[in-house]
């Protein structure tokens, strides 16, 4: 709990010589002017600062171990919001996370990898992640933003004590049509990312965060996040059949996907070769970063991955990452692990 802003900001205009400093209840706020402090009572979280003159203030709020000192040139009226900002990840609220990606500065403030705890509620697919803590760890700032969205922090879920996971079912390593951790429910890519059951179904994207589908990952994680969840445009191949076709690639609006063969590696091996010209390498795995995942109950176990690059070479398959942590590819059928990512 260390560095400190303030989200919000200082307005002037009006009349009344009067500060207005919104701030966490508990907080001690106090203004000085050439060495005249000033407070004033706090009222549910509002300090009210009359009769001050004209000149340079300094404002100060704190709390506990946080402190927020900012100067301003004042007026005549003046309101200042405070918001106070760990500079560990975990430390914060989903909610000012959301805000300080908001004001473009989450840069300035966090790290790629840096961590954040997310502990599940209910069942995802076949699933029960009831009570499951798992680290959403940052894989970008503001990552590919003129095709996906500014300001936006881009995470993946997750980590369990430092260990990069997939999640996976009771039905790891089989297929079948029921309710798994598959692409699809037969061995097809036909629609490619963009009708997967995997997207549609298991990550939720089709009811979003405001109607969470029942069974998808999107009802399993807590109100606060589903709050700050960005509509992200990802780039996929999204007819399937087997071709490097370019009109194949075209844009979803989601919220939960799976990153894309070249996202993770960086070049093309299976993919359709036109996804990569929409797509750039995730700054996590290009700072060289291992990208073998284990499965997230035995994390001594590597475990395939899907990605949601559609494999251009049949029409049965998506890529994968291997067991090894290489490129390769799997039929659309078979349960394997599944690591999500997302934008807040």
């Amino acid at each position: 709990m260390a560095n400190i802003m303030r989200l919000g900001g200082g307005s002037g205009g009006g009349k009344g010589n009067t500060l207005t400093v919104n701030a966490p209840a508990g907080s001690t706020v106090t203004a000085t002017k050439d060495g005249e402090v000033k407070t004033a009572a706090e009222n549910n979280g509002v300090w009210v600062f009359k009769g001050l003159e004209a000149g340079t203030w300094t404002i100060t709020a704190s709390l506990g171990s946080y402190s927020q000192t900012y100067t301003r040139e004042f007026v005549d009226e003046m309101t200042i919001n405070v918001t106070y900002v760990s500079s560990t990840l975990n430390d914060n609220s989903w909610s000012v996370i959301g805000e300080i990606s908001d004001a473009g500065q989450a840069a300035n403030w966090w790290s790629v990898g840096d961590i954040k705890n997310e502990t599940l509620s209910g069942t995802w697919g076949i699933l029960n992640v009831s009570g499951l803590t798992v680290g959403a760890y940052i894989i970008g700032f503001d990552h590919n933003s003129g095709k996906e969205g500014a300001n936006r922090i881009h995470f993946k879920f997750g980590k369990i004590s430092g260990t990069q996971i997939a999640f996976c079912d009771s039905s790891y390593n089989s297929s079948g049509s029921g309710t798994m951790f598959h692409m699809n429910s037969s061995a097809t890519n036909s629609g490619g990312w963009k009708n997967s059951y995997m997207r549609v179904t298991l990550l939720g994207n089709n009811n979003g965060p405001s109607s969470p589908l029942s069974g998808s990952l999107m009802a399993c994680i807590s109100a606060e996040l589903r709050s700050v969840l960005k509509a992200t445009a990802k780039y996929s191949d999204n007819t399937g059949g087997g071709s490097n076709t370019a009109s194949y690639v075209t844009a979803t609006t989601d919220y939960f996907w799976l990153l894309a063969e070249f996202e993770v590696f960086g070049t093309r091996s299976y993919a359709n070769s036109a996804e990569q010209n929409n797509q750039q390498q995730y700054q996590y795995y290009k700072a060289g970063n291992a990208k073998i995942h284990y499965r997230h109950d035995a994390r001594t176990t590597a475990v395939g991955a899907w990605l949601r690059s559609v494999f251009a070479s049949d029409s049965y398959s998506f890529c994968i990452v291997n067991t090894d942590g290489t490129a390769s590819y799997s039929f659309a059928s078979i349960s394997l692990g599944c690591a999500p990512a997302f934008a807040a």
